[in-house]
C-alpha cells in the first residue's frame, strides 16, 4: 500500500456534504459487523464498481498532522528584517520551499525548473536531500498557504536519489500559483565573505528566514548524518548562516535570489559550523538523472507481497445493507469495511481500519454512488471523532490530499 498518504492538505468541504457523510457513518468507531445469523455468502450489490486499492490513513507518517497543519494555517507575523531586499527576497521565494514529511520526520524542499525533462510530470518537481526522504517512494508534502486559505499537503513521489551527495527529486503533482521555480546559480559567484540566505522548517518552525555569509569552500568533503549513517561526499559550500534540523534539504541562495546550494548538515558541535551540498554537485546530479541515473526503486510493493483478500459478504448486522470485509494488509483481520446501505438516498462508505486495534480509523465516502469516492474523514486520535478532510479528485480510495476537518456549527 502506498506510504505516501501519511500527511495533510487544503480547502474545505461543504458543510451540508461534511454533516451528511458524518450522519451515514456514525457511529464513528467499529468497522461494519455482519449478521450473526447468517450462513453463506451474499454478494454485496455494486462492489464491483469499487477501488479498494491505495486507502490508508494518514497518521501512518506522523501523529498529530491536524495540529501540524493548523500551525502550519497561521497567519505570519510581520516581516522585520534588516532590508528591502531581504524582504523582497522571503516574500518572493518562500512559497517555493515546500515542507517534506515523512514517517520519520520532515525536511525542506525547493520547486525547480529542470532544463530538460528528466521525468514527465505536469505538476512540479522538488529538490531535497536523499536523507530527507529516506527509504520512502512517497512522501508529504506541503506549500505555504496563501493567505485566508488552509494548509494543504499533496503527495510526493521520490523518483531520483544519489545517496552519495545526499540529493533527491520529488515530482509533485500540483503546485500553488505563488510558487515560482527557483533558478540555479553557479559556482563562479560563490566566494568567502559573500551574503547568503536560507529558508526552510527548522525544528518544527515552518518557513524560517536566515542570513549569512559564506565562510569557505570545502571540495570533496566527507561526512555522515547520523554515526550509523551512510558516508557522503561532494564539494560543500561552507556557512555561518544559521540552520537547524528541518533546514535540510532548502535552498542556500544569493543576494539574487539564485540556488546556490542544498543544505544538509551541521558539522561536530561546534558553533556556526553549517554545510550546504554545493550547486556544482547539484548540476552533475541533474545532468546524471537525465541520462538515467538514480532511479529511486519502488521497494515497499517487493518487500511486504501482498493482495487483497475479501474475508465475508452479507448483510449487515443492523439489516439496512450489505458490507464485505477484507484483508488488505494480510494481516489475518479485517482491515477495511465496505458498506452499501439500502437507502440508496444514502452514501457508500468504505471503512479502514489503518492501526489495527479493531475499530475505524477512516470513512471514505461516495456520495452519488457513482463507483468513485468523493472524500473522506479520518480519526488521528482514536476518540471517535474525525480529526482531517481527504479529498479524492481522481475517485480512488487513496486521498490526493488532506485538510483539518473543521466542525461545522
Amino acid at each position: 500500500m502506498s506510504t505516501w498518504a501519511r500527511c495533510v492538505v487544503r480547502s474545505f468541504v461543504a458543510a451540508a456534504s461534511l454533516q451528511a457523510a458524518i450522519a451515514a457513518a456514525q457511529p464513528l468507531g467499529p468497522l461494519p459487523s455482519i449478521m450473526p445469523s447468517e450462513g453463506m455468502p451474499q454478494p454485496v450489490p455494486g462492489a464491483g464498481h469499487y477501488d479498494f486499492d491505495g486507502g490508508i490513513s494518514p497518521t501512518a507518517t506522523g501523529r498529530n498532522l491536524a495540529a501540524k497543519l493548523d500551525a502550519v494555517s497561521r497567519p505570519e507575523p510581520p516581516l522585520r528584517m534588516r532590508g528591502a531586499r531581504d524582504i523582497e527576497l522571503y516574500r518572493r521565494l518562500s512559497p517555493s520551499v515546500a515542507l517534506i514529511v515523512t514517517e520519520d520526520g520532515s525536511g525542506s524542499a525547493s520547486l525547480i525548473r529542470l532544463k530538460s525533462p528528466v521525468f514527465a510530470t505536469k505538476g512540479g518537481v522538488l529538490l531535497t536531500n536523499a536523507h530527507v526522504v529516506g527509504d520512502a517512494s512517497e512522501v508529504g508534502v506541503v506549500f505555504k498557504p496563501q493567505k485566508d486559505e488552509a494548509a494543504e499537503m499533496v503527495r510526493g513521489r521520490v523518483k531520483k536519489i544519489d545517496p552519495i551527495r545526499d540529493l533527491a527529486l520529488v515530482e509533485v503533482e500540483r503546485v500553488p500559483s505563488n510558487a515560482v521555480p527557483i533558478e540555479l546559480g553557479n559556482m563562479s559567484g560563490v566566494v568567502v565573505g559573500a551574503d547568503v540566505h536560507a529558508i526552510g522548517h527548522p525544528e518544527g518552525q515552518n518557513w524560517t528566514y536566515t542570513k549569512g555569509l559564506v565562510s569557505q569552500v570545502r571540495p570533496g568533503f566527507e561526512w555522515r548524518i547520523s554515526a550509523s549513517g551512510p558516508k557522503h561526499v561532494a564539494d560543500v559550500i561552507q556557512t555561518q548562516t544559521p540552520i537547524n534540523p528541518g533546514n535540510s534539504g532548502g535552498p542556500l541562495l544569493d543576494d539574487s535570489g539564485r540556488m546556490i546550494g542544498v543544505n544538509a548538515f551541521k558539522h561536530g558541535t561546534g558553533e556556526n559550523l553549517n554545510f550546504a551540498v554545493s550547486v556544482g554537485e547539484v548540476e552533475k546530479f541533474l545532468a546524471a538523472a537525465r541520462d538515467g541515473a538514480y532511479d529511486r526503486q519502488t521497494t515497499v510493493a517487493a518487500s511486504t507481497p501482498c493482495k487483497s483478500k475479501v474475508l465475508f459478504e452479507g448483510r449487515a448486522a443492523d439489516g439496512k445493507g450489505f458490507i464485505r470485509n477484507v484483508d488488505m494488509k494480510c494481516s489475518g483481520r479485517v482491515d477495511a469495511s465496505l458498506f452499501v446501505p439500502d437507502d440508496k438516498s444514502l452514501p457508500v462508505v468504505l471503512s479502514f481500519d489503518a492501526n489495527g486495534d479493531g475499530k475505524a480509523d477512516g470513512w471514505v465516502f461516495d456520495e452519488d454512488r457513482d463507483g468513485k469516492w468523493d472524500y473522506s474523514l479520518w480519526d488521528e486520535d482514536s476518540d471517535g471523532k474525525p480529526d482531517l478532510v481527504g479529498h479524492h479528485p481522481d475517485g480512488k480510495a487513496n486521498p490526493a490530499r488532506f485538510e483539518k476537518y473543521v466542525a461545522k456549527p
